[in-house]
């Protein structure tokens, strides 16, 4: 039988599932021929797998196929809602929509999910930025129960980590060289001390959540000339930026906030090998938590457009922090975080240096940045041709 790709959110029950579904760790949720039930459909959402190939009429090549007996989940319907879920001619899905052709990260935007994430998402932008201005412009208080709510309101949207990352790439749009990247960095420290601490305590996931959220508060302090300029910044005016680490620290100390906020926004910037700022610290002068705030924040950055240069390709930034991450940031915190953040790009397309289009099936553990991209028939597996690489992400 033919098959064809379909969002979950069009999924209905007495499909039938035309491949194996692999979790984004390759384990097998279930085989080829599965007959989709509730359970089935749920599990597929819980994974954060937004869709599959379904086995579909191999005249037209579109009309989905029913199965024609009864699931444990169809069993206890209704007899007028088995009939309708039987009825071949009468689907609740759009047929003649080319969902095969439909980019990976366009179908994720469109689901009910992405829209009540973006909505969540920009109202916290909103009040943040009415919270930087109040600081900044009156000097007021930052009340850190009413901030973290807004996060915690985002992150309830998200079912897990990978959810989160694939959230935030169709977020890329809307960057900001402030809110949004503070709002993302928020979002990736409070995972990541998920993943390395999982016996983490409430209050210390809020104090580290907070810490990626206000690091930057600093750069209100610093003139948009420099902050928005649409070329590469000259010595001088890196040397102001620089600045804002010591301007958040200023802001946030003299706050009735957790000592360890500030001390990371001062220390972000630091990197285990001393080629960081302001101090030069090295591994064992930096607060777990400003490493963590680091790591978060690097990501984030490279991987946003900002005014003068176009955002870099993930696997690039992932290639990065192989190659150089491993001496400048903490290895027990980079790894665990690199291990989670690629697999947010398996089933993404991908555009090769050699100028083909290819899909990502499989990521190779020992190089994270170099996975096997199936392009037609033909899989590149790129940790064996070197001469290979991921331009970009389709997104």
């Amino acid at each position: 039988m033919a098959g064809k790709r379909m969002l979950t959110a069009r999924l209905v029950i007495n499909m039938i599932a035309a491949d194996d579904v692999y979790t984004s760790e390759d384990q097998l949720l279930f085989p080829e021929g599965t007959v989709l039930t509730e359970d089935v459909i749920a599990a597929l959402k819980e994974h954060s797998i937004f869709a599959i190939r379904i086995k579909v009429d191999e005249e037209d090549g579109k009309t989905p196929i029913l199965w024609e007996g009864k699931t444990e989940a169809s069993a206890e319907l209704p007899a007028k809602d088995l009939e309708k879920a039987f009825a071949p001619t009468e689907p609740s899905y759009p047929l003649n929509e080319d969902i095969e052709e439909e980019n990976y990260y366009d179908a994720v935007r469109k689901t009910p999910e992405f829209k009540e994430f973006s909505e969540t998402f920009l109202n916290a932008v909103d009040h943040m930025k009415d919270t930087f201005n109040r600081v900044v412009m009156q000097n007021d208080e930052i009340d850190s129960k009413e901030i973290l709510s807004e996060v915690e309101n985002v992150v309830a949207k998200s079912r897990n980590s990978l959810h989160i990352l694939d959230m935030l790439q169709c977020m890329k749009g809307y960057d900001d060289v402030t809110y949004v990247h503070g709002l993302n960095v928020a979002l990736l420290s409070n995972m990541i001390g998920k993943l390395v601490f999982p016996n983490i305590s409430e209050e210390d996931l809020e104090v580290l959540t907070l810490s990626g959220l206000l690091a930057d508060v600093g750069k209100m302090m610093i003139s948009d000339d420099v902050l928005q300029k649409n070329d590469r910044l000259t010595i001088p005016e890196f040397n102001v930026i620089k600045t804002h680490v010591l301007h958040s620290n200023n802001i946030l100390k003299g706050m009735n906030l957790d000592p360890r906020i500030a001390e990371a926004a001062m220390r972000h910037h630091e990197r285990c090998d001393g080629s960081g700022y302001p101090g030069g610290y090295h591994q064992d002068q930096i607060s777990p938590f400003a490493k963590i705030v680091a790591i978060a924040d690097t990501f984030d950055a490279m991987t946003s457009d900002r005014v003068y240069r176009k955002a870099i390709c993930p696997f690039e930034v992932i290639h990065m922090f192989e190659r150089e991450g491993l001496v400048k940031y903490e290895v027990e915190y980079l790894l665990p975080f690199l291990t989670t953040a690629v697999q947010a790009y398996v089933n993404t397309e991908v555009c090769l240096s050699t100028g083909e289009i290819g899909k990502v099936v499989m990521i190779n553990e020992k190089e994270l940045s170099r996975p096997v991209v199936k392009v037609g028939d033909v899989y590149h597996d790129l940790s064996k041709e070197h001469s290979i690489t991921i331009d970009r992400i389709l997104d």
